[in-house]
């Protein structure tokens, strides 16, 4: 019994002996290892020059030479612009004259000077005779118009041969189609307007600037149912003349 006890404490003991032992988990060193390095050591400053050196021969090597640098265009634009325009042909006269001359293409037209017109009346037994004129320009065909008016009872005479004379003289070249210097029924000057109304055209064209006096007889007449009344109306007009 003894002996039976002995062996199952011997086997207990051996079991203990054979479990295997738990491996310790690795510590961190606290200090990183030194290692010992043999031979020359290389000084810090001359450490990088490999390097250096073949990063610079890099950056040479991809730079541009100095030779290779662009040419600045603007200076050999212009000369070739002088040159271009010393070789081209002269402008011609024309050209050079419309050039030169002033931009006035905006400015307004001047407008002429207005003309001035002119009139006055004449009154007589049975009717009015009214001279008028628009005005005149210098060495421009002009006209001043003789109207008549019957008044009362009366009327143009149908028969009359109506007829103005004018005074030669006074800055004025009259321009009558026959004689020039007389107006008529007969020449067409004379337009009957109705029963009581007639106008006498009288065409002239004034010689200098100022006031041009248009003057001479005019011969007519008016009539009644009974009788008709033969008039010698004497005619003066100062018409301007710009």
């Amino acid at each position: 019994m003894h002996v039976y006890g002995c062996a199952l404490a011997l086997l207990a003991a051996c079991s203990k002996a054979e479990e295997p032992t738990p491996t310790p988990a690795t510590a961190v060193p606290t200090e990183a290892p030194t290692i010992a390095i043999t031979g020359t050591p290389i000084p810090a400053s001359a450490a990088p020059s490999a390097s250096a050196s073949g990063s610079a021969s890099v950056v040479a090597s991809a730079a541009p030479p100095a030779s290779a640098a662009p040419v600045a265009s603007t200076p050999a634009s212009a000369m070739k612009a002088i040159a271009s325009a010393s070789s081209a042909p002269a402008a011609p006269p024309e050209a050079k004259a419309l050039a030169d001359a002033p931009k006035d293409a905006g400015a307004a037209p001047v407008a002429p000077v207005a003309l001035r017109p002119a009139a006055t009346r004449m009154s007589g037994k049975n009717f009015t005779l009214d001279a008028a004129s628009p005005g005149c320009r210098v060495d421009t065909p002009c006209t001043m118009t003789l109207r008549l008016v019957a008044s009362g009872e009366y009327h143009v005479n149908k028969e009359y041969p109506y007829k103005f004379i004018a005074s030669p003289g006074g800055g004025v070249q009259f321009l009558g189609s026959g004689d020039a210097n007389t107006f008529s029924r007969a020449s067409g000057d004379f337009r009957e307007e109705g029963e009581k109304a007639a106008t006498l055209t009288v065409r002239f064209k004034p010689t200098a600037p100022g006031d041009a006096k248009v003057s001479g007889t005019y011969k007519m007449s008016v009539c009644s149912s009974e009788n008709c009344q033969i008039e010698t109306q004497a005619v003066s007009l100062s018409v301007p003349v710009m």
